[in-house]
């Protein structure tokens, strides 16, 4: 018995020590597959990290960045009505997804936001937020160079409202004070808020300030100014064609000079023929009348134009002269209004009339106008005593009906606009607070209801679009959450 287990154990042995060549062939292409399965997923991490290494920093960044999604909340849409239980995705700070269809991708991040309801983010469209008034001021100052964007207090209040983007209008004694400034309130890397988006949105005219003889002389100067800017234009225009014409006589003068020279080569081989003293008598007489002729040529060539001096502020009103940069002048009284009619029609300018409180008494002034639209702000107190202007209740009825177009500012600190808004939304026809607070910025990048790629998203406790008291619970700009009210305070309510 054991002789056979001995031998059966042999038999079975030997088909594995006497291997054939296509028994090694099957071995190895078995051996190769387990190998290609263990290395497989080496050899794709690797190609992965390759690929990675040629990519940019910012585009790795963001294919690696992990997608923020606010589950659950309510979007008003633009024609009436909710998309309630929506998912909104946002990456790279901008939304990509909205809906309730929306399915958040894998290791995103949720945000617990259920039941709220989501609308774009607020434009004040006349700000003075972290403002303070200048000392002088001309079209070369610019908003944006004034903001404080450290002032944490101010800058939250404005968030808390709702508004995430501004306009930033310069302040100054009056007449020609600088430039508006468009910015979004998002915070910044080095720290502090506030990332300007345009430099350059209006060349701003304070018409308003100061006693009535104040105002008089005001308008005077900015007409001057602007007259002396067309001046420097002409100039500009007189010099580039006397420049012209300089250049021209100086190719003439060239040209006659060249001609006379050949001439007197020409004579000076006629007189070769003769004595080598008349030769050199002649060449010495040569030299006194080439020199004679070039002192003459001196005296009576032409002249060069002097070219005007750069004006670097009359350099920018040119622009507004020109429709580059519209022009926004601040006119509340019904006699400032009329000087800003006339600086309008006097040189045709593209502008944004800003308060004109007194707009219904000269209506049909404003409505022959063409490029000027109306921007309306909450009255200051301190124009409403001592004979201030007065706004008409019924002003923006009247406005729709003369086919005048306008628009709402807080005209402070931007923490009054919704209010504003909403005390404004009565007197138009079939309008919600919401969709005209969404009116403002329509037309900006970021402006309007809200739709894919935009950047800005305010979290409201209450539908907006109905609900008087709906306020602010957060407010995210580039996927970060710039404000939260706080638990169990009333931080956001109005």
């Amino acid at each position: 018995m054991r002789l056979k287990r001995y031998r059966s154990k042999r038999i079975a042995m030997r088909p594995m020590t006497r291997l054939g060549a296509g028994d090694l062939c099957c071995l190895d292409r078995s051996c190769l597959r387990r190998s290609l399965r263990r290395s497989l997923p080496v050899l794709l991490t690797s190609l992965v990290m390759l690929v990675l290494l040629g990519i940019p920093g910012p585009l790795k960044a963001q294919i690696f960045e992990r997608a923020l999604v606010l589950e659950g909340v309510h979007i008003p849409l633009p024609q009436g009505g909710v998309l309630e239980n929506s998912n909104i995705i946002l990456k790279g700070g901008r939304i990509i997804e909205l809906g309730p269809d929306s399915d958040a991708p894998m290791m995103s991040k949720k945000l617990k936001v259920k039941g709220l309801f989501a609308t774009a983010g607020l434009t004040d469209l006349s700000s003075t937020l972290t403002l303070e008034d200048v000392s002088s001021g001309d079209s070369i100052a610019s908003a944006w160079d004034g903001f404080d964007r450290y002032d944490s207090r101010q800058i939250l209040r404005a968030l808390s409202s709702g508004v995430t983007r501004i306009h930033l209008v310069p302040m100054g004694p009056g007449g020609i004070v600088g430039r508006v400034s468009a910015l979004s309130l998002g915070s910044r890397e080095g720290g502090g808020y506030g990332i300007l988006q345009n430099e350059d949105v209006a060349l701003c005219i304070d018409l308003d300030a100061g006693s009535p003889l104040e105002r008089i002389r005001t308008y005077e100067k900015v007409r001057g100014a602007l007259k002396s800017a067309q001046d420097l234009r002409e100039a500009v225009d007189d010099y580039n064609s006397d420049l012209e014409e300089y250049i021209e006589a100086l190719e003439e003068a060239a040209k006659k000079k060249a001609e006379e020279k050949g001439e007197e080569k020409d004579e000076e081989k006629d007189e070769e023929k003769d004595s080598k003293k008349d030769e050199k008598d002649e060449k010495d007489d040569e030299k006194k009348d080439d020199g004679k002729d070039s002192k003459k040529d001196d005296e009576d060539g032409p002249k060069k134009p002097d070219r005007p001096e750069r004006d670097p502020a009359a350099q920018i009103l040119l622009q507004a002269l020109d429709h580059e940069l519209p022009v926004m002048i601040t006119a509340r009284r019904s006699a400032d209004l009329q000087n800003a009619i006339d600086l309008i029609e006097e040189f045709q300018l593209s502008a944004i009339v800003r308060g004109a409180d007194e707009a219904h008494l000269l209506l049909e002034e404003l409505a022959a106008l063409e490029k000027v639209s109306l921007l309306l702000e909450v009255p200051r107190s301190s124009l409403t005593r001592d004979g201030g202007p007065r706004r008409d209740p019924h002003l923006i009825a009247q406005l729709d009906e003369e086919g005048i177009s306008w628009a709402v500012g807080s005209g402070g600190e931007s923490t009054s606009l919704w209010r504003s808004i909403q005390a404004l939304s009565g007197q138009v026809d079939a309008s919600s607070p919401l969709s005209l607070a969404l009116a403002q910025g329509a037309s900006g990048p970021s402006g309007g209801w809200l739709r894919r790629g935009s950047k800005e998203v305010v979290l409201w406790e209450g539908n907006p679009a109905e609900d008087p008291l709906a306020r602010p619970n957060r407010v995210i700009i580039n996927g970060t959450v710039v404000w939260q009210r706080p638990s169990g305070s009333r931080e956001g309510s109005f």
